[in-house]
C-alpha cells in the first residue's frame, strides 16, 4: 500500500471514529444524563430494562442522532459537490437558491396553514421541500440550464438574486402575520425539535439519491475542476453535467432543509476539513465530506440542546458559531500569506 493509500484509509478510520463518537455523546448527553454504555445498551433493551430511559433514548435521542447525521452528511456532500461544480471553495448547498425557496415555502406554511403533509412529510416539511426545488427550477430557467447553454457564472447570478428575493419575501411575509414570528425565526436557524424518524424515512430517497448521483459524477467533478475549455476538450458538455448533477444535489439539499431547516456553514466547513484529509479527488472528497458533516452537526446538535439546558438553542446558531471563525481564520491566515 502506498504512502497516499495509507494517509487515505487513516483519514477514514479517523472520520469514521469521530462519528461513532459523536453518536455515542448525543445519546448520552441531555437533560438526563447517560454513561455511553447505558445509553447504548437503552438501544436493546431487556427485560429489567428501565421504560422511561429506553423511551428517552430510542424516541427522542436515536432519532434525532439519526437526522443530524443524514442532515449534516447531505449538506456536506452537497457542498463539496457545488464547490467543484462551480470551481469555487465558497460556493454552498444552497447557491443556487434551494434554501431561499424552502424557508418561503416553510414560512407561508407557519403563517397561513401547513395543510396536510405529501410525500410522508409534514405540512410544513412538504411546503418546504416544493419550495426548494421549485426555486432551483426557476434559478435553473433563468440561467439557460434547461436549454443546455448556461455556465457557472449565470448560475451563480441567477441563485444569488433568487435568494435575495426569497429573503425579501419572507420579511414580508413574517411582517404581515408576526404571531408566528418565533415559530418561523426558529425553522429559519435550523433545528430537529419536533422531527422523527417518520420525517427521515419521507426524505431518505432524495437524500440516498442526491449522494448516489454525485458519486457518479465525480469524475465529471473532477474535469470541471480543469475549467470548462479543458473539459470540453475532453468530450465533456459543462453546461449539461452543471444541469444533471447540480439537479440531483439541489434535491437531496432540498429534502435535508425540510427536515431540518436552513442550516448554515456545514456545507461549506466540511468540504473544506474534508479536502486537507483526503486531497481534491471528488470520489475521495466526498465521501469524507459526508463524514465530516455528519460529525460536526451531531456535535452541533449536543451543544445547542447542552449548553443552555433546559432551553434549546437553534442548532444553525450552533453551526455558526463554528464555521465562521473558521472561515474568518481562513481569510486572515491566506491574507498573511499574502504579505509575505
Amino acid at each position: 500500500m502506498s504512502v497516499d493509500a495509507r494517509r487515505t484509509a487513516f483519514a477514514y478510520a479517523s472520520l469514521v471514529a469521530a462519528l461513532l463518537v459523536a453518536l455515542a455523546a448525543s445519546l448520552a448527553l441531555g437533560a438526563v444524563r447517560l454513561s455511553p454504555a447505558d445509553a447504548l445498551g437503552s438501544l436493546f433493551p431487556g427485560a429489567d430494562a428501565e421504560p422511561t430511559t429506553t423511551a428517552v433514548i430510542v424516541r427522542l435521542r436515536f432519532a434525532r442522532t439519526c437526522l443530524a447525521a443524514a442532515v449534516g452528511a447531505s449538506l456536506a456532500a452537497a457542498g463539496a459537490v457545488f464547490q467543484g461544480l462551480f470551481r469555487n471553495p465558497l460556493a454552498d448547498p444552497y447557491v443556487i437558491g434551494s434554501s431561499g425557496g424552502a424557508a418561503f415555502g416553510a414560512v407561508c406554511a407557519i403563517a397561513f396553514g401547513s395543510g396536510a403533509g405529501a410525500l410522508g412529510f409534514s405540512g410544513i416539511g412538504a411546503a418546504a421541500f416544493a419550495g426548494g426545488l421549485g426555486a432551483t427550477l426557476v434559478v435553473y430557467l433563468v440561467a439557460g440550464a434547461t436549454r443546455l447553454r448556461s455556465d457557472a457564472s449565470s448560475l451563480l447570478l441567477a441563485g444569488t438574486a433568487l435568494g435575495s428575493l426569497f429573503s425579501a419575501l419572507v420579511s414580508i411575509v413574517l411582517a404581515l402575520k408576526d404571531k408566528d414570528l418565533h415559530q418561523a425565526w426558529f425553522w429559519l436557524l435550523g433545528g430537529f425539535s419536533g422531527r422523527g424518524l417518520p420525517d427521515l424515512a419521507a426524505a431518505a430517497p432524495a437524500l440516498v439519491v442526491g449522494f448516489a448521483a454525485a458519486m457518479a459524477g465525480s469524475r465529471s467533478l473532477d474535469l470541471l475542476s480543469v475549467g470548462d475549455e479543458e473539459a470540453t476538450s475532453l468530450g465533456m458538455r459543462p453546461a449539461t453535467t452543471r444541469f444533471v448533477i447540480g439537479g440531483f444535489a439541489a434535491l437531496s439539499v432540498s429534502a435535508a432543509v425540510a427536515l431540518s431547516g436552513a442550516i448554515g456553514f456545514v456545507g461549506l466547513v466540511s468540504p473544506h476539513l474534508a479536502r486537507r484529509l483526503v486531497g481534491p479527488r471528488h470520489a475521495l472528497l466526498i465521501p469524507a465530506s459526508a463524514l465530516s458533516g455528519a460529525v460536526l452537526l451531531v456535535a452541533a446538535d449536543i451543544v445547542a440542546r447542552t449548553a443552555f439546558a433546559p432551553v434549546e438553542m437553534p442548532v444553525g446558531a450552533m453551526t455558526a458559531l463554528i464555521g465562521a471563525p473558521f472561515f474568518i481564520y481562513k481569510i486572515a491566515r491566506r491574507g498573511l500569506d499574502g504579505v509575505r
